[in-house]
């Protein structure tokens, strides 16, 4: 079966997962799944030892799958992190510019507006707020304002073409700051399944260990195997 019918197969009961029980991994995927892989290897060879102990043997048989199905979550909070961490890069690097573009039209509508009252009232609402969040509004609601009230700025030569320039970064720096947000994964549904899928696999994979140290407790080669 591929990854994504196992993940199929699986999902409800990792969406089941209390989240009081959820476990976030606690060592790489990659290296716990492979590990796990192995395991289920060497537990289908040891089954009738493990079976005649009490163990359900249907644990061995779930190994794989569970594995495959970590796997399929892994690849898909993985490409939301990445690309989040990439909408960080990008937000840091044209933040600056965006800000810059703000203040300079800030700049020239306090001189254009000085003198009309409900508009420079306006104005000054704008200016205020510190935030990115602010900073994105700002840009719109200036580019708005401008394209209403245009005569002043004429006046002062303003460079018509930023006020449709404060529309497309303010659209712009809107999708990436929400795309940069929750970059380490808070309130993920993705991280969540994954975390969910790692429980689910690591309580499974705990519990075959335990009975094969058990069983195996005078051999020590085969012991060893259950170890983390």
């Amino acid at each position: 079966m591929s990854y994504l019918e196992d993940f199929e197969v699986w999902k409800d009961a990792i969406e089941g997962v209390l989240p009081g029980k959820v476990k976030p991994p606690n060592q790489p995927v990659d290296d716990f799944v492979a590990k796990t892989e192995t395991l289920a290897v060497d537990a289908a060879e040891d089954r009738e030892a493990l079976k005649s102990a009490g163990m359900d043997e249907n644990l061995i048989d779930e190994l794989t799958p569970l594995s495959g199905t970590l796997r399929y979550c892994q690849a898909k909070w993985m490409s939301e992190y990445r690309a989040r961490a990439e909408a960080q890069t990008q937000w840091k690097e044209q933040a600056p510019q965006a800000y810059a573009l703000r203040d300079e039209l800030l700049h020239h509508f306090s001189f254009a507006y000085r003198n009309h009252d409900d508009i420079i009232k306006k104005v000054r609402r704008i200016r205020e707020g510190a935030s990115h969040a602010d900073m994105i509004q700002d840009l719109i609601e200036l580019a708005v304002l401008g394209e209403k009230y245009p005569e002043p700025l004429t006046s002062v030569n303003l460079d018509p073409d930023l006020l449709p320039q404060a529309r497309t970064v303010s659209h712009t720096m809107s999708e990436l700051l929400a795309a940069a947000n929750g970059a380490n994964g808070e309130g993920s549904a993705n991280k969540l399944l994954r975390d969910k899928a790692f429980t689910l696999l690591f309580e499974k994979d705990s519990t075959i260990r335990e009975y094969g140290r058990y069983v195996f407790w005078k051999d020590e080669d085969k012991r060893s195997k259950y170890y983390k």
